[in-house]
């Protein structure tokens, strides 16, 4: 798709609405949650408390998803594979952490691919700093990149990127400079996508959750707070300020009515009621998230079989995310075989490669091996090293085996050369 004017304009006014809701997803990542940045405000005790369960979750799914190293793997040409890993070598690391990130924080991540300096190069993209028209296949024909420049924090930028040329305007959308030619043939951004978007967000599942948790433990301590505050209660007689201060320095008090009372005024509150709610919120949260406690001490004896049948249901759950993740990697491939079959006269095609993710969840790689070992000549050894949680590459791991068992076997021909040798010198 070319450059459409009106299209692009369209667009901007999306993504200008669509900043509301996005820029509140960040905040709450960040922590800037409405309980605690509208915490009524009274006379007495006024702490507030943040607790960032949302951000949590986010971190920790990232964690199992990208934890371990992903993978390419190609059967037509297993050279594929290291020609894939050197190219994106010069890539920020982060990059499979960064996508992940933004994909379950905001439910839509962009990835744009560019040249620099002669090297192909990736960076994620937020939808609060582009946003890109979509065909019916969820590709990107046509997108928008926001931005400022250092010391122009009033101002903004807009790049905009067709199948063929980048385009640079102003925030009033006025052409600045000449396009950019670039050389990938297609719109150069990958797009992943929660499968109903925003919807399948941790911040749309526990929002309210997260807002009623933090204002419980806001009353919480401002009850024990006011608690220090408790009331005198005197009955029988009458204080002015000055005989207050006398009776307050002395520490003697006396009532001159006999049926008068002197007593401290304080709230009797159950200790279990704001404890049992708190609880009860936060239970809701990991069961809507399908989280597990790991502070939650679990038994001695609990087996790798056991541990990955209560994280069964999350992980399903990552299973799902990982094949949205796999949509924008694929395009991620697609234009680096194009910048290598430009650069280097190749012929690689993205669709050769499959994507494997490894979850880094606990696995029972003993039951798993004692299966293998069962499986013997029925099934292919790169299948069998797949199924193992800490083999990340089954080809790499094989390709090492058969190189260990070829060098073994000629250093043993070699014994058995020299042996014959010493007997007929003999």
């Amino acid at each position: 798709m070319n450059y459409n004017r009106g299209i692009a304009l369209k667009l901007k006014q999306e993504f200008d609405k669509r900043k509301i809701t996005y820029s509140k997803m960040r905040r709450y990542y960040e922590g800037k949650t409405d309980a605690f940045e509208q915490y009524p405000i009274t006379d007495r005790s006024n702490r507030k408390v943040k607790t960032n369960h949302i951000k949590m979750f986010i971190d920790e799914e990232v964690a199992y998803l990208t934890g371990n190293k992903l993978t390419y793997l190609c059967e037509s040409d297993a050279n594929i594979t290291n020609v894939i890993e050197y190219n994106l070598n010069n890539i920020n690391s982060c990059l499979d952490t960064d996508l992940a990130t933004t994909l379950l924080t905001y439910g839509t991540a962009y990835e744009l691919y560019y040249l620099y300096e002669g090297e192909f190069k990736a960076k994620v993209i937020n939808p609060l700093q582009g946003i890109a028209y979509r065909n019916v296949e969820g590709k990107a024909e046509l997108f928008l990149y926001f931005y400022t420049k250092e010391l122009e924090d009033n101002k903004y930028y807009i790049d905009c990127f067709d199948d063929n040329y980048i385009y640079h305007f102003d925030e009033g959308f006025t052409e600045i400079s000449p396009p950019t030619k670039h050389y990938f043939g297609i719109c150069p951004v990958g797009v992943a996508e929660l499968n109903n978007g925003a919807a399948d967000t941790i911040y749309n599942s526990i929002k309210d959750l997260q807002d009623s948790y933090e204002s419980t433990l806001s009353d919480w301590s401002n009850e024990i707070a006011d608690t220090r505050l408790a009331y005198m209660l005197i009955t029988g007689m009458t204080l002015d300020d000055e005989v207050a201060k006398t009776m307050k320095s002395m520490g003697i008090m006396q009532c001159p009515d006999p049926a008068g009372k002197i007593e401290w005024l304080v709230k009797n509150i159950p200790s279990d009621f704001i404890k049992t709610y708190r609880e009860t919120l936060e239970d809701e949260m990991y069961k809507v998230t399908h989280h597990l406690k790991n502070q939650v001490a679990v038994q001695s004896n609990t087996s790798g079989t056991m541990l990955a049948t209560r994280l069964n249901c999350l992980r399903i759950k990552l299973t799902t995310i990982h094949q949205c993740l796999n949509n924008c990697i694929k395009t991620r491939l697609r234009c680096l075989f194009k910048y290598l079959n430009i650069l280097e006269g190749t012929d690689y095609n993205y669709k050769d490669v499959s994507i494997k993710f490894t979850l880094n969840l606990p696995n029972n790689d003993l039951e798993m091996a004692q299966i293998l070992s069962q499986l013997t000549g029925k099934l292919s050894i790169r299948t069998g090293l797949s199924q193992l949680s800490f083999v990340t590459n089954a080809e790499e791991e094989y390709n090492k085996m058969m190189e260990e068992q070829e060098q073994a076997l000629g250093e043993l021909d070699l014994d058995v050369i020299k042996d014959e040798t010493e007997q007929i010198s003999a």
